[in-house]
């Protein structure tokens, strides 16, 4: 049986798969001509331990190519991005809320064929988190993150994006209560190339 977040990955899938019949998947794609990315993730999330803590999320993204995938053959046409996230989840723990933030990140891309890419991504951010939990302590808190995952050509300019996200959330010391809020993400979406 799916967990949540596996039925929000699925549902993500099918609807991309169904909705564009008869396309050449990939076809006209090609990494060594974008300069950036804007993208659009879905999110699910569970707490590792202390709490009982599901998240819902959305992920907005915009990114610029500062090494374009390709650049260098030697290194395997490795791509280098900076991107800029932000999050807007809903959260399901002793007492319902929400959390908003942004989390500026590096994302080191190598192309596996000119259709795909495989990335690891991190960065920390910014975080307000509004809901009742144990491993929450306070409302502002900073989210060092890390992550991998893939791009796959759909389109010309169109991938589906499916990534695992670790991310830690405290608030480094500022407070004396300073509980750690790990949480263990999957993430689907859309990826925009230009």
């Amino acid at each position: 049986m799916l967990r949540p977040g596996g039925k929000w990955c699925a549902a993500l899938l099918v609807a991309v798969l169904l909705a564009l019949p008869g396309v050449s998947w990939g076809d006209g794609f090609g990494y060594g001509g974008f300069n950036g990315e804007f993208g659009l993730r879905f999110g699910y999330g569970k707490s590792t331990h202390k709490a009982n803590v599901h998240l819902y999320s959305l992920l907005p993204r915009w990114g610029v190519f500062l090494i374009r995938p390709g650049t260098y053959p030697s290194m395997g046409g490795i791509a280098l991005s900076f991107v800029l996230e932000g999050i807007i989840s809903v959260a399901q723990a002793e007492g319902d809320g929400a959390e908003i933030g942004i989390t500026p990140m590096l994302k080191a891309g190598l192309p596996l064929g000119s259709r795909a890419m495989f990335f690891v991504e991190g960065g920390a951010g910014i975080i307000s988190e509004s809901f009742d939990s144990p491993a929450v302590a306070h409302a502002f808190n900073f989210t060092p993150q890390i992550g991998a995952g893939i791009d796959v050509a759909l389109m010309q300019r169109l991938a589906f994006t499916v990534a695992y996200r670790f991310r830690h959330s405290s608030n480094a010391g500022i407070y004396k209560e300073n509980p750690a809020f790990n949480v263990n993400f999957v993430h689907a979406g859309l990826t925009y190339f230009y």
